[in-house]
C-alpha cells in the first residue's frame, strides 16, 4: 500500500539521512557478523540508500541496527530501528501498525525529543490509507499534543498537512487549500535551503496541485505541478513522484492534451505497482477511461471503467470515483443492458450510504475534535495578545469570539441537516429506479419457460452434485465444461442458474468458492496458515485478484482483514 503525501516521516527522522547523497544501489548477501562491526549512523545510510536492496539483506541490517541500540540502551535509536522494519512491510498495514504501536509503547517517556510524536503520526498515516480515517484523526491529534509541549515546528506542519488530507476526503477543498497554501508559504520564507527540498515541500506542492485540480483552477495546478515534478526528480526520494504524475494526467484531460493525460496516467500507474488500495490508482482508471471517451475509444474506456468497478468495495469507496460508476450506467443504459445496469446501480447506492455514514462520522469528528478547539486557541491568543494593551477591546474580543464559535456550530448543524436530507431524497429516487428495474427482471424471468419442469428439476439435482462432491473446487472452469459434464445443455444451466439462483454463472461459482473458502478458515486449523495466494488456488481461483474481488464482492472487506477479525 502506497503511503502517498501522508509526509515524510520515515525520512524526516532517521539520523542525519537527509544530509547524506545516496550511494548506488546493489544487492547483497553478508554474514551478520559484518553488520556489527558498523555504527549506527553507517547501518542507516546502508539501509536507507536504495529501494532496490535484497529484501533478507535489509531484514538483518534492521535487526542488526535495533540489536545494537537495544545494547546501548538508546530507545530513541530503537524505534529508529522499527522505522527501518515499518518500511520493509508498508504493503502489509496489520504487521506495519504493530510496529507503530512498538515505537509509541518505547517512546512514551522520552521528553524534549520528535517521539513519541512521530510514532503517532505514523499510526495516523497507515489508519488513513486503509480508510481507518476517524482512528487516524485520533492519533494526529495526540502527536499535535506532543508536538505542541516540544514546540516542533516540522512536526505541527506536517500534522496540519495530513488533517488537511482528511479535509479533502470530506470534499472541504477550500478549507484544505488554505493550509496547504499557509505551509507553502511558511516553507518558502524559510532561509534553510535543505527543508525547501525536503519531502514535506514536494507533498505541499503536490496538495496544492491536486487542490486545484479539484477546484478547477486548472492553470494554477499546472503552475504547482511542474515546481512539484522538478523538485521531485532532484530529490533522492521519489516517493511523491508518481502522485505528481497522477495529478499531471488529470490535469492534462482538462486541459484536452488527451495524449499527455495517457503517457503520464499509464506512467504513474506502473511507478505504483497499480496498488489497488491507493485511491489514486482507481483515480488513473477513471481518467484513462474519460480520456479514451473523449479520444472515441469507447472499447478502451470500458476496460478502465470496469477496472474500478472491479477493484472497489464498501470499505475503499470514495465520492471521488463515483463517476466511474455513472459512466458505467450510461453504457450499459444505451445497450439496453438492464441486468448490468441494475447490478451497478445497486452497488452504487450501496457504496454511497456507506460512505455518507463514515464521512459524516469523520466531518463530525474533525469540526468538533479539531476545528472548533483551534477557534477557541486561537481565540484565547488573541484575547492574550489584546489584555496587555486593552481591557476594552479584550471584552469585545471574547463577545466576538463566541459570536463566532456559535456561528460555526450552527452552520455545521444547518449544513450537516440539509446534506442529509438531499441525500434522502436522492436515495428515494435511486431506489425507486432499482425497484422498476427489479420488476422488469422478475417478468423476463417469469416468462422464460422454453423448458420443462421435468427438465428444469433434473438440472437443479445434478447441481446439487455438483456442490456436494465439490466440483467448483477445479480451475478453468466454464459453463460449456459444467455443463458437458452433467450431461445437459449450457443454454438450459444457464437459464437455471440465473433463475433458481438469481445469479449469473461466473458469480455462481465464485460464491461456492468463497463459501467453502470461509469455511475453511473458520474449521480448518491448517488452512489458516495458508498465504492469501495458496488459500486462491485451493479453492479454484487462477489468480489472486480475482480471488480478493470475489471475496470483497461478497464479505464487504478482503481476505487478509476477514483473517484478521475471524481467523485466530
Amino acid at each position: 500500500m502506497k503511503w502517498i503525501g501522508l509526509l515524510v516521516i520515515l525520512i524526516s527522522y532517521i539520523p542525519s539521512l537527509h544530509t547524506t547523497s545516496p550511494l548506488q544501489t546493489e544487492q547483497k548477501i553478508v554474514d551478520a557478523d559484518s553488520l556489527k562491526n558498523k555504527t549506527l549512523r553507517e547501518l542507516t545510510i546502508e539501509f536507507w540508500k536504495g529501494k532496490d536492496l535484497d529484501s533478507v539483506y535489509k531484514r538483518k541490517l534492521a535487526d542488526t541496527y535495533i540489536f545494537k541500540a537495544k545494547k546501548q540502551i538508546n530507545n530513541e535509536r530503537v524505534a529508529d530501528g522499527y522505522q527501518m522494519f515499518l518500511s520493509i512491510y508498508k504493503k502489509q498495514p496489520e504487521i506495519s501498525l504493530q510496529y507503530a504501536d512498538s515505537i509509541i509503547e518505547i517512546t512514551k517517556k522520552l521528553r524534549n525529543n520528535h517521539y513519541p510524536s512521530t510514532g503517532y503520526m505514523i499510526k495516523g498515516n497507515i489508519l488513513s490509507t486503509i480508510e481507518q480515517h476517524d482512528e487516524a484523526l485520533e492519533a494526529y491529534l495526540i502527536a499535535k499534543e506532543y508536538a505542541e509541549k516540544n514546540n516542533n515546528k516540522r512536526q505541527l506542519i506536517g500534522l496540519k498537512h495530513n488533517i488537511a488530507l482528511l479535509k479533502t476526503i470530506l470534499g472541504k477543498e477550500k478549507e484544505a487549500l488554505l493550509v496547504y497554501k499557509e505551509n507553502y508559504n511558511y516553507l518558502m520564507k524559510q532561509e534553510n535551503s535543505v527543508l525547501r527540498r525536503s519531502q514535506i515541500y514536494i507533498a505541499t506542492l503536490y496538495k496544492l496541485s491536486d487542490s486545484y485540480n479539484r477546484l478547477k483552477h486548472y492553470d494554477s495546478a499546472y503552475f504547482y505541478l511542474k515546481k512539484g515534478i522538478k523538485a521531485s526528480l532532484s530529490n533522492a526520494y521519489k516517493h511523491h513522484y508518481p502522485n505528481l504524475l497522477f495529478a499531471y494526467g488529470i490535469n492534462s484531460y482538462y486541459r484536452e492534451e488527451y495524449q499527455s493525460a495517457i503517457d503520464s496516467l499509464d506512467k504513474a500507474l506502473i511507478l505504483s505497482e497499480e496498488d489497488v488500495n491507493d485511491v489514486n490508482v482507481r483515480k488513473g482508471y477513471l481518467y484513462l477511461g474519460k480520456t479514451y471517451l473523449q479520444l472515441k475509444e469507447e472499447r478502451k474506456a470500458l476496460q478502465y471503467l470496469k477496472k474500478v468497478d472491479e477493484i472497489t468495495n464498501e470499505s475503499n469507496y470514495r465520492l471521488e470515483i463515483r463517476e466511474a460508476f455513472t459512466l458505467l450506467l450510461d453504457h450499459y443504459k444505451k445497450n439496453k443492458d438492464q441486468r448490468n445496469q441494475l447490478e451497478i446501480m445497486k452497488k452504487l447506492l450501496r457504496y454511497e450510504n456507506a460512505s455518507s455514514i463514515k464521512y459524516s462520522r469523520l466531518n463530525h469528528s474533525i469540526v468538533k475534535k479539531y476545528d472548533i478547539p483551534q477557534l477557541i486557541k486561537d481565540k484565547d491568543h488573541l484575547i492574550s495578545e489584546i489584555r496587555n494593551n486593552n481591557k476594552v477591546l479584550t471584552y469585545k474580543s471574547i463577545a466576538f469570539s463566541v459570536f463566532l464559535i456559535i456561528i460555526v456550530s450552527s452552520l455545521y448543524i444547518y449544513f450537516s441537516k440539509k446534506r442529509k436530507n438531499n441525500y434522502k431524497i436522492q436515495l428515494n429516487r435511486e431506489l425507486e429506479k432499482v425497484k422498476v428495474l427489479e420488476n422488469k427482471e422478475r417478468k423476463i424471468v417469469k416468462s422464460s419457460k422454453d423448458f420443462s419442469t421435468k427438465l428444469k428439476k433434473e438440472i437443479l439435482e445434478k447441481l446439487n452434485d455438483f456442490e456436494d462432491n465439490k466440483g467448483y473446487l477445479k480451475n478453468d472452469l466454464t459453463l460449456n465444461k459444467v455443463s458437458k459434464n452433467l450431461k445437459t445443455n449450457s443454454t438450459y444451466l444457464s437459464k437455471v442458474i440465473n433463475m433458481e439462483k438469481q445469479k449469473n454463472f461466473a458469480n455462481y461459482i465464485n460464491d461456492l468458492r468463497i463459501e467453502y473458502c470461509i469455511q475453511q478458515i473458520e474449521q480448518n486449523k491448517n488452512f489458516k496458515h495458508y498465504s492469501i495466494r495458496s488459500m486462491a488456488k485451493e479453492v479454484g481461483f487462477n489468480n489472486l485478484q480475482s480471488f480478493v474481488t470475489a471475496f470483497s464482492k461478497q464479505k464487504g472487506c478482503n481476505p487478509a482483514e476477514f483473517m484478521k477479525k475471524y481467523g485466530n
